[in-house]
This record gives structure tokens, C-alpha cells and sequence, in this order.
């Protein structure tokens, strides 16, 4: 049986509405998506910047140790630091790539070992104060401070890798945003290839 003129009209008219109406719900998905992925990637930069931000005190403090090799340099009032710290820590759970999680960790337990040596430095260098004349407790206190000087360099290296890794993950995001031909002719020019003139030949770019 064929289609009247109307029910053909309404059956494609339905048709059109149902796709229309598919289109503006996947496109309001998609919206969606891309602003929660966009509101993640903003919350795990500001924890990336607060994890190095908490580093470069701490490293600082390290230096600050290091220059003064004295007891009353060595004690840190850290409770604003600590806090911070703790809180960045959760928020680095929260966002943090699987990579960055596990270099902070080894950051962590780099710092912690350089700490521990600091207090049993701290230990021995009191007692070798209050007995000046043991030659023995002094040469203790300096065998730890050269151990405190090596796992300081440890922790830097280990800050290091960490800031390197956040910086190369944020500029691969960077690249990702970029449309993909823009990346291609960049490469293009930046290898040195051969590309196409207006009119058609073929010419090298210029030389540096």
C-alpha cells in the first residue's frame, strides 16, 4: 500500500526531528565531556604548580642547611608547609597522571631518607658538642653529614625528574589542542622538508 502524500510528510518530518533532537543531545554530550576534561586537566595543573611550589621551599631549605651546617639551621618550623603539603598530596591522588604520582613518590621517600639523616646528624653533633674533646663522636657527626650532603643531591635529582615530567606533560597537552595540520607543517619546517610554493614547484625552505 503506498504512502499517502501526508503520511509520507509526517513520517519524514518525524525522522528529521528525531535526528535533529539525537545531534543537539550527542553535541550537549560532547560539550560536556570536553568541560569536565578541560576542569580536570585545570585542577591537576594547579596541583602540579602546588607540588612544585612545596619542592622549591623544601629545596631551598635543603640549601639553606647545607650553606649553614649548623643545628639551629637544621631545625625547620614546617607546620604551614606540612599542611600544604598534606593537602597536596590528596589532590595529587585526585588528579595526578599514574607517571607523576609515582615520580612525587620517589621524591617523597628521597626526601624522607635526607631527613632522617639530618635528625641523626643533629643527634650526634650535640653530643659531639657537649663532649668537644672525642675526637671519635666527631668524626661520627661528619660521616653523617657527608651522607646528609649525598641524599640532599638524591632528592634534588629526584625534584628534577619530577618538574621535567609535569612540564613534558603539559606540553604534550598543549600539542594535543593544536589541530593536527598545524602540528604536521610545523614538523614539516621545523625537519627542514621540502615544500610546496604557490605556484606549484618545488622549492627547499631557507637555510638558517
Amino acid at each position: 500500500m503506498a504512502l499517502q502524500p501526508v503520511e509520507a510528510t509526517l513520517i519524514v518530518g518525524t525522522a528529521s526531528v528525531l535526528a535533529s533532537t539525537s545531534a543537539v543531545l550527542v553535541t550537549h554530550r560532547l560539550t560536556r565531556n570536553r568541560e569536565r576534561q578541560h576542569r580536570v586537566w585545570d585542577r591537576r595543573m594547579d596541583t602540579y604548580k602546588e607540588a612544585l611550589r612545596v619542592r622549591r621551599v623544601l629545596a631551598q631549605h635543603r640549601a639553606d642547611v647545607l650553606h649553614a651546617k649548623s643545628a639551629k639551621a637544621a631545625l625547620l618550623d614546617a607546620e604551614g608547609e606540612f599542611k600544604a603539603f598534606m593537602l597536596m598530596q590528596a589532590q595529587l591522588e585526585m588528579f595526578g597522571s599514574p607517571a607523576i604520582r609515582a615520580l612525587d613518590t620517589l621524591s617523597l621517600a628521597a626526601f624522607n631518607h635526607w631527613n632522617r639523616a639530618l635528625s641523626e646528624w643533629r643527634e650526634l653533633h650535640a653530643r659531639a658538642t657537649a663532649h668537644h674533646s672525642n675526637a671519635d663522636m666527631w668524626a661520627a657527626a661528619d660521616e653523617k653529614w657527608a651522607e646528609v650532603e649525598d641524599f640532599a643531591k638524591t632528592v634534588d635529582l629526584a625534584d628534577r625528574q619530577l618538574a621535567d615530567a609535569v612540564r613534558d606533560e603539559a606540553a604534550f597537552k598543549t600539542r594535543s589542542r593544536t589541530p593536527w595540520w598545524s602540528r604536521v607543517k610545523t614538523q614539516l619546517l621545523r625537519s627542514g622538508a621540502w615544500r610546496r610554493s604557490v605556484e606549484g614547484g618545488t622549492v627547499r625552505p631557507p637555510s638558517a
